[in-house]
């Protein structure tokens, strides 16, 4: 008789546990643009079919079935489906979970996963039947299948993570001037006004901002004004310029130029586009919540 036993060694290696926050189920049916945004979290995207465009920060490349790409936190990022192959792909949002990435591409993880599709796929599709079919105990198995992405992700690629807190974080400052804008976007704010409220020198807040979220307060503002445009012309019957007036802009034709600038459709192409299919934006899409943002 022979007898070998391996001694399991806690490694501590999720001492400090990353938090599965939800997981988002998305299908294009045409040509679609997203707005550029961003989280104060990590979100991890599979393509399950399909073909299109992912751009992060400044940088965009064609993305195809079984590619995983890792969007580190406060990075703005959007992606393009392509007509005839629309994308399906799953998010996953996760808080206090930061890769050690390259420095040729520090913001993101792009990976083809071919030869390994069938394990990362099978995380995934467990990862949705789980959240929406919600049995007992559905949060921890979630957590744990997140684990064992995590760790097929990092044996694979061969990098390191660590915590969300050792990264560079939002200060409370740009919070509230992020926070103020989301909640007076529709009101007449200028960098002068933005300092004035923060009672800050507005070139060190411009200069902060910036370094933080990768934009500046005044673009920041543009961009929540064009979401909110976005949804009044895809839900509402108000006019081009009652929306334009209605957001916080000039005049109706600097809003139809940034408008068209951002997401390449005047604000009526836009409208037309999205009246008998009001999800342009997803023609099918579930969207399932782990646990509360905070």
């Amino acid at each position: 008789m022979s007898s070998n036993r391996i001694n399991i060694v806690d490694d501590q290696f999720f001492d400090h546990k990353s938090q599965l926050m939800y997981i988002s189920h998305s299908k294009y049916g045409s040509d679609w643009k997203s707005l550029k945004h961003f989280h104060p979290f990590t979100e991890i995207f599979f393509v399950l079919n399909g073909r299109g465009k992912f751009t992060v920060e400044n940088k965009t490349f064609p993305i195809k079935e079984n590619d995983l790409i890792v969007v580190s936190p406060n990075v703005y990022h959007y992606e393009n489906s392509q007509e005839d192959k629309p994308l399906e792909y799953v998010v996953l949002g996760v808080k206090d979970l930061l890769f050690q990435i390259d420095e040729i591409n520090p913001h993101f993880i792009y990976q083809n996963f071919n030869k390994d599709s069938g394990d990362i796929r099978y995380y995934f599709s467990h990862l949705l039947v789980e959240s929406k079919n919600k049995e007992i105990g559905y949060d921890t198995v979630c957590q744990k299948l997140l684990e064992l992405l995590l760790l097929k992700i990092i044996r694979k690629l061969n990098i390191q993570l660590h915590s969300h807190q050792s990264s560079l974080p939002i200060r409370r400052e740009i919070k509230m001037i992020c926070q103020y804008i989301d909640q007076n976007y529709a009101n007449n704010i200028t960098l002068e006004s933005l300092a004035q409220y923060m009672k800050m020198n507005k070139y060190y807040m411009s200069h902060e901002f910036k370094k933080y979220m990768h934009i500046s307060p005044i673009q920041y503002l543009i961009e929540r004004r064009i979401k909110e445009c976005q949804s009044l012309l895809r839900t509402s019957s108000l006019s081009i310029s009652e929306i334009s007036e209605a957001v916080g802009f000039s005049s109706q034709s600097y809003f139809a130029q940034i408008f068209k600038k951002t997401l390449g459709l005047t604000p009526l192409q836009y409208r037309q586009s999205n009246t008998n299919d009001e999800i342009l934006h997803q023609n099918d899409h579930d969207n399932f919540l782990i646990q509360s943002i905070e």
